[in-house]
């Protein structure tokens, strides 16, 4: 829970900073892509949950209603990183035909699953009814989507490892370290389909690899406004 509130709060404050940007029309996608994952996050955490679930008519509907946000501040996020990195084909993968395939694709299987499952606890990602195969599944492909956006950013958030400016360089490594926890957080899922006991090292990796992308574009961000002002003072001097 900790850890969500964390996320919780960088992302909020990335999202904070960002909107009279955004509403001015300037890079809108960081300022949204920040408020759904914020949200996502938020309503995960246990008090916020068992509070908005119990407004539903669906018990548990609150972690399909997270993923979602999750999914679209991932779709969000990796458009804006290929973007930056001037990727077009990964910004096609993630937000073009494919990548809006991969992303119903990928959500549709968890709406079935989830109507199939019989979970009866008020759980986030209905952990606890883990004892079940199909909601070991829900788990599981929850963390496909995010491993897919991480898959194809990497090689090209890796290359800024190299680069000569340190504010790139910092981004470049959050970012980095948090994508191959990702695709750790996978391959963690896979072996939960048939070792329960996976599952809280899972969560820890799944946070780790969240907090390390939010700080990642948190960082990203402000050392976009420190350029700025630092070239908008050049001609005074």
């Amino acid at each position: 829970m900790t850890i969500a509130f964390f996320i919780v709060v960088v992302l909020a404050a990335l999202a904070l900073t960002r909107l009279p940007g955004a509403i001015r029309g300037r890079n809108p996608l960081i300022a949204a892509s920040a408020v759904a994952i914020a949200l996502a996050f938020a309503l995960i955490t246990a008090p916020v949950y068992e509070a908005v679930d119990r407004l539903l008519p669906i018990v548990n509907a609150t972690d399909l209603v997270a993923k979602l946000l999750l999914f679209t501040g991932l779709l969000l996020a990796g458009t804006q990183v290929a973007r930056a990195y001037d990727a077009p084909r990964t910004q096609r993968l993630v937000s073009g035909w494919p990548g809006v395939a991969v992303f119903a694709g990928l959500f549709v299987v968890e709406v079935v699953v989830f109507v199939v499952v019989d979970a009866g606890a008020r759980s986030a990602d209905l952990a606890a009814d883990l004892d079940q195969p199909l909601v070991r599944l829900y788990s599981t492909v929850a963390t496909a989507y995010p491993a897919y956006v991480f898959a194809l950013l990497l090689p090209h958030v890796a290359r800024g490892l190299r680069s000569s400016q340190t504010s790139t360089r910092v981004t470049s490594a959050f970012l980095t370290a948090g994508g191959v926890l990702a695709l750790v957080r996978l391959v963690l899922g896979l072996v939960t389909l048939v070792a329960p006991g996976a599952y809280p090292v899972g969560q820890v990796v799944s946070g780790v690899a969240a907090v390390l992308v939010a700080v990642g574009l948190a960082t990203a961000f402000f050392a976009r406004i420190a350029r700025r002002r630092h070239d908008a003072a050049e001609p005074a001097r």
